[in-house]
């Protein structure tokens, strides 16, 4: 795990990290919620909707996918410098589970960050703490706009 060497946020830049990332309409469109984002690790909740769905009843494995890339992103962005952003370049996934109703808990933990890339993992588990999906990020690192 990357342990960053400079000084953690402040109760007060940890709030507005979290307000900043929660105010996206994707993620108040998905019912996702980041409640953490610090020093290279992430935590996420999702609701599971009907609208989620495939037709078996069970969450489609694409919305798995939007938490776990979320949950590894947002634990490498956390890392970031000012100026510095990411975008994902590749994401694995084991799906080992599934859920037809109730919350899921997504935790991302960076695993490498250089110059150019990143590599973050994450793990999807149920409101009963079932593995659900297990999954590896490879990030893009860059300067300026996007």
């Amino acid at each position: 795990m990357i342990e960053n060497d400079k000084s953690k946020l402040t109760p007060e830049q940890k709030k507005q990290l979290l307000d900043f990332l929660n105010a996206s309409p994707f993620y108040r469109y998905m019912q996702m919620e980041a409640l953490d984002a610090e020093d290279g690790r992430s935590f996420f909740r999702l609701r599971v909707k009907d609208d989620f769905k495939n037709l078996y009843g069970i969450l489609h494995g694409g919305v798995i996918a939007t938490i776990l890339d979320s949950t590894c992103s947002i634990a490498v962005a956390s890392l970031l410098e000012p100026g510095e952003f990411s975008y994902t370049l590749d994401q694995r996934i084991n799906y080992i589970g599934n859920v037809r109703e109730g919350v899921l808990y997504g935790r991302g933990r960076t695993i490498h960050k250089g110059k150019r890339t990143a590599v973050s993992e994450g793990e999807i588990r149920d409101g009963d703490d079932n593995l659900i999906a297990f999954g590896v990020n490879t990030l893009y690192l860059f300067r300026g706009e996007g």
